[in-house]
């Protein structure tokens, strides 16, 4: 089994909600589902399919939920697409055991790409917040292909230091509260070709007749350090 790991993998948490809202992303539903009869695959379509994990240490009042899975295509015309989650796979509430499982398919256009974060959501109708556990890895799907690209794994636990948050500081109680402000997601990509695939061929009868390619997420590359303040000329005298 591979497995890449990385700490603290998290971005700005309100970054889908500003995609939304500058309406530069589309959106669509996932691209297998209990109803799914046939899965189509030509040259002008593709499928890519990941399981995600989201779990839960920090603030256990307020257990994340999956609710979307960002990709962003790689070209001239970059297009920003938010597959929606509907219900997770599986779920635990427990305190001491807090995850959501769910199962991704993603109808894509042959092309390169970069899954870029996995967003969620905590709290009550009264307290909401929200955050992404950021992935930034790329995979290149070709024409008429059905990729897996490995099963992502985030943990939500109390951020130490200058790490990365799990979400935005504002609003600042809301934030706070549901652990967004506080907490920072460890993220780790692992090979589980087989368990993966019987899985979802159960969901999802219509993809037992399909051949599926291993193509595992890359390790993102490491944040490029902060460039040097320019130096100012010392004024003439």
């Amino acid at each position: 089994m591979r497995t890449h790991t990385r700490r603290g993998a998290n971005v700005v948490g309100l970054a889908a909600a500003v995609v939304l809202v500058s309406g530069c992303a589309t959106m669509k539903p996932m691209a297998l589902s209990k109803e799914t009869q046939a899965v189509a695959l030509d040259q002008q379509q593709s499928l890519a399919l990941a399981t995600v994990k989201v779990a839960n240490v920090y603030k256990t009042g307020s257990q994340p939920h999956v609710k979307y899975v960002w990709v962003k295509s790689i070209g001239e015309k970059s297009e920003t697409l938010g597959f929606e989650v509907a219900t997770p796979f599986l779920a635990s509430p427990i305190e001491t055991d807090q995850f959501e499982e769910v199962l991704v398919s993603l109808s894509l256009v042959p092309g390169a790409y970069e899954l870029t974060s996995v967003g969620v959501t905590a709290g009550s109708p009264l307290m909401q917040g929200s955050g992404t556990a950021a992935i930034n890895s790329t995979f290149r799907i070709g024409p008429g292909k059905a990729v897996y690209l490995g099963r992502i794994e985030a943990v939500r636990r109390e951020r130490t230091g200058d790490e990365l948050r799990a979400g935005s500081v504002i609003p600042l109680i809301n934030q706070s509260v549901t652990g967004f402000s506080g907490g920072t997601f460890d993220i780790r990509i692992i090979d589980r070709y087989d368990q993966d695939l019987a899985l979802m061929r159960t969901e999802f009868p219509p993809l037992r007749g399909i051949a599926v390619e291993k193509q595992i997420l890359p390790p993102p590359a490491p944040p490029a350090p902060p460039s040097p303040p320019a130096q100012q000329e010392p004024a003439e005298q």
